[in-house]
């Protein structure tokens, strides 16, 4: 949590979400603990220490697990599943991914962060769930790397928590493989320019560059990976290309607001871009 600040890089690079959160906690002021989703007295670093003990020693009635990520040049797509393994009452529980940065420095006079919030995947809200004894779910979900990103530092954070009184049942966090294995061509196949306008009301146009011909597919999903609708399927020569998404699915229907990615695929890899749709 950044409280504002106009010398703080990462209070504006986020501030929509770093405030939805401010408000879910009810944060008076900076720094403030709070465990289990009350406020936590702190008196000393043992005590803190202690404190988590005992919520460690405390089984989760979920796990998670299967976790894989890809990162590309401009993005990262995590699978993963999440497992009941006992019990999970209430019909409340999120899902969020966080996007973080590990001991990140920011310009004077902000300094250095341990460990500093990006962005949340699907917002700060998460995606609301339920789920029973032995239930299993699938997630397929992706998140876009802003240039602003350090990307030798970048760590995917995922948690499950109870919204209603703030309790996380589980929590995984793993940080981005080395990204210099993601190769550059001397001509890349394709790439994606950020939509215009962003966010948007009725009409967003993505404007695409082939730099060798071949099949491309330019798909829009929700956050939690479900297809949208296809704007582009098929053979495309090279050139510089635009597309307009009208913010209807593929049957027609118009989508509620909300973040969307769109990605654009070809035999050599995919790039994705997010946006917004505001009704």
């Amino acid at each position: 949590m950044w409280w504002p600040n106009g010398n703080d890089c990462f209070w504006l690079f986020n501030q929509s979400e770093i405030s939805a959160r401010e408000s879910y906690y009810n944060v008076p002021a900076v720094p403030q603990i709070h465990v289990d989703g009350k406020e936590f007295d702190l008196t000393s670093y043992d005590a803190l220490r202690d404190k988590f003990d005992q919520r460690l020693a405390v089984p989760s009635p979920v796990r998670i697990s299967n976790f894989v990520q890809t990162p590309y040049l401009d993005s990262v797509y995590v699978s993963f599943d999440v497992v009941a393994e006992d019990s999970v009452t209430g019909t409340d529980l999120r899902l969020l991914l966080a996007v973080t940065e590990w001991k990140h420095r920011c310009p004077y006079p902000i300094g250095a962060h341990e460990h500093v919030f990006r962005d949340f995947v699907p917002g700060p809200d998460g995606y609301s769930f339920t789920m029973q004894e032995g239930d299993s779910l699938h997630f397929d979900w992706a998140y876009y790397v802003d240039p602003e990103y350090r990307l030798d530092r970048i760590v995917t954070n995922i948690f499950i928590q109870k919204y209603a009184n703030k309790g996380v049942h589980q929590a995984f966090r793993e940080y981005l493989p080395d990204m210099s294995a993601v190769e550059v061509a001397e001509t890349p196949p394709a790439a994606v320019d950020p939509n215009y306008p962003n966010p948007f009301r009725s009409s967003t146009r993505i404007a695409y560059h082939v730099g060798r011909g071949g099949d491309l597919r330019l798909s829009v999903y929700t956050p939690t990976g479900r297809l949208v609708t296809h704007l582009v399927d098929g053979f495309v020569g090279p050139g510089s290309y635009s597309v307009t998404w009208d913010g209807r699915d593929r049957f027609g229907n118009e989508m509620a607001s909300g973040v969307f990615y769109y990605r654009l695929a070809t035999a050599d890899g995919a790039v994705t871009g997010k946006m917004m749709l505001l009704r």
